[in-house]
């Protein structure tokens, strides 16, 4: 593992497969050392794939959005693969109209489906997408996912996918998210 520059930015590489690299986006409170990411980047290793992870978040001075879209762009530039793969948390859908532009596969855990243009960016995705929500989450209850995209729906989950209050079963569901992102990740090569 190693620190990369993206100028401005801070990412850090994690080695394996340099022909296949995912690119890891967190969220908007939801870093991507945390469980749903964390996990999501192991399963990318797991299957050889090389790792970009953005590991700062946006700051509390400039709007989030657009922030996200900055360092989304610069992290896809920065991943110089053959095969490049999106994972983003939440806020990082607001990077789904430049993953779709460049025709990119993405997994989306928790996307903002009730934000128009994200909405719309995954109706115009040309790539492979999983998205992974709750309809207990205002942010993906709110909206409609395109139906032929690929869609893990887990009832009764809050915006970090977990259950209130018992620990054990969040443990299952973040199980269950890990392996699908695993074969999402699996059939892409």
């Amino acid at each position: 593992m190693r620190p990369i520059d993206l100028d401005p930015g801070e990412a850090l590489l994690h080695d394996g497969d340099p022909g296949r690299r995912a690119v890891v986006l967190p969220g908007v409170a939801y870093f991507s050392q945390a469980p749903l990411l964390w996990f999501a980047r192991e399963a990318a290793q797991a299957r050889g794939w090389s790792v970009l992870e953005l590991t700062e978040r946006a700051p509390r001075d400039e709007d989030p959005f657009a922030w996200m879209r900055d360092r989304a762009r610069r992290a896809v530039d920065a991943a110089e693969a053959d095969t490049v793969a999106v994972i983003g948390k939440s806020l990082a859908s607001a990077a789904a109209p430049l993953v779709a532009d460049r025709g990119l596969p993405a997994v989306w855990l928790t996307p903002l489906l009730n934000r128009p243009e994200v909405a719309r960016a995954l109706e115009a995705a040309t790539a492979p997408v999983l998205l992974v929500g709750s309809p207990a989450d205002p942010t993906w209850g709110g909206g409609t996912a395109p139906e032929r995209l690929e869609v893990l729906e887990l009832e009764g989950l809050d915006h970090s996918l977990q259950v209130q209050g018992d620990p054990l079963a969040s443990l299952e569901v973040l199980r269950g998210v890990t392996e699908r992102v695993g074969q999402f990740l699996g059939r892409l090569v």
